[in-house]
C-alpha cells in the first residue's frame, strides 16, 4: 500500500539528493527501520528535532524497505508492525519532515560501512548538519559498521551526531521485537506502553460471507490484513478509523467456529463499526485494539450468538466510553 491519497503532502524520497527536488538543502537525519515508530524511536526523533533546530535545517528520517532482516533472512522475515505508508505518516506525526526510503537488496546489504556512507550519507545537493542513530545501531555487511564509524564520518564532515540509548520501561527494552511478542502473547496494555498509543492494524475490507448482516443483524468488515501482528483469537473493543473520522467498534479475531466451514480454518479479522450503515468495500480502514473482551466461541445456533452480539456491544460501548476518560 502506497501513501493514502489524502496524505501525498509527505515527503517521501529514494535518496537524499531527491530531497532537493522538494527545496530541502540542509538537513539532520534519523537512520533506522523505525518499524513501529515505537517510544524508542520517538525518544530518538525527539534529539534529532533538537538538533535540527539549533542548526535550522529540515528534519529527516533515512529508513530501509523491505525490513532489512527480510532480506537477510528470508525463511524467518519479521512480521511488520505497521504498513510502510503507516510508517511514514507515524514519523511525519512525531516531527519528521522529510522520509528518505532507500531499498534494501541483498547487493545493498553487502556494503561496506565505508560504501554505506558513501552511497547513501553523501549528497552533492543536500548539506547534511547532523545524523542520529540508537546507539545499538548498526550497518554494512554483516553489521560491521557502528556508532564510532559514523562518528568518525562526522568529525570529517564537521557536522553532529548523536547516539541515542535504548529507551527501557520496566524491566525491559523498548524494541519492535519486543512489541510483536507482546501482541501475540495478548499483552495490549503492554504493547500500548511500549508504542505510546493503541496497537492498530490497517487493511483493506474484502467480501465475505454474508451472514454477519442477514443473520446476526451486525454487519461486519472483513479486513485483509497484509502487515501487522495479530493478537490471539477473541474478540475485542475496538476504534475503527475511516477516512478521518473514528467509530467504537467491536473485533473478532478467529475462525468463526459458529459457522463450520472445513475448508476455511484461516484466521480472519472481522470489524462491527457500531451504529455504522455505509458501504465500506475496498475502503481502507485502520483498527485499533484497546481491549479483549472475550474468547471466541462456536454457539450452538446464530439467534444464540446474535443475543451475544448483543450483549458484546453494550459492554463495548461501556468499555471505550471509560477508556475516552482514563
Amino acid at each position: 500500500m502506497g501513501i493514502p491519497e489524502n496524505n501525498k503532502t509527505i515527503i517521501d524520497v529514494p535518496s537524499l539528493d531527491a530531497l532537493m527536488e522538494h527545496g530541502i538543502k540542509d538537513a539532520c537525519v534519523a537512520i533506522g527501520v523505525f518499524d513501529g515508530v515505537h517510544r524508542g524511536h520517538q525518544l530518538l526523533i525527539k534529539n534529532l528535532l533538537a538538533m535540527s533546530d539549533k542548526h535550522h535545517c529540515t528534519p529527516a528520517a533515512l529508513t530501509f524497505f523491505p525490513h532489512p532482516r527480510e532480506v537477510i533472512n528470508p525463511e524467518n522475515p519479521p512480521p511488520l508492525l505497521v504498513p510502510p505508508f503507516k510508517k511514514i505518516e507515524l514519523l511525519h506525526q512525531y516531527g519528521i519532515k522529510a522520509v528518505v526510503t532507500i531499498p534494501f537488496s541483498r547487493e545493498f546489504s553487502a556494503q561496506t560501512p565505508e560504501e554505506f556512507i558513501k552511497n547513501c550519507l553523501h549528497s552533492s545537493r543536500v548539506k547534511i548538519r547532523g545524523i542520529c542513530v540508537g546507539s545499538k545501531w548498526r550497518f554494512g555487511t554483516g553489521g560491521s559498521g557502528d556508532s564510532s564509524v559514523l562518528h568518525s564520518f562526522a568529525d570529517r564532515g564537521h557536522f553532529d551526531f548523536e547516539t541515542v540509548d535504548e529507551l527501557v520501561i520496566g524491566d525491559s527494552i523498548v524494541s519492535s521485537t519486543s512489541i510483536r511478542r507482546a501482541i501475540s502473547a495478548g499483552l495490549l496494555d503492554r504493547a500500548g506502553e511500549m508504542l505510546g498509543r493503541p496497537y492498530s492494524l490497517c487493511g483493506i475490507v474484502e467480501k465475505g460471507y454474508h451472514v454477519a448482516g442477514p443473520e446476526l443483524a451486525h454487519p461486519t468488515a472483513n479486513l485483509k490484513i497484509t502487515y501487522g501482528v495479530l493478537p490471539p483469537d477473541g474478540v475485542y473493543a475496538a476504534s475503527a478509523i475511516v477516512g478521518d473520522r473514528r467509530y467504537p467498534a467491536a473485533v473478532n479475531i478467529g475462525v468463526s467456529p459458529t459457522y463450520d466451514r472445513p475448508d476455511d480454518k484461516s484466521r480472519r479479522l472481522e470489524v462491527h463499526i457500531i451504529d455504522f450503515d455505509r458501504d465500506l468495500y475496498g475502503a481502507s480502514i485502520e483498527v485499533e485494539l484497546l481491549q479483549y473482551l472475550r474468547e471466541e466461541r462456536c454457539f450452538l445456533n446464530s439467534a444464540m450468538l446474535k443475543s451475544q452480539i448483543i450483549k458484546d456491544v453494550e459492554d463495548i460501548k461501556q468499555i471505550i466510553t471509560n477508556y475516552k476518560h482514563k
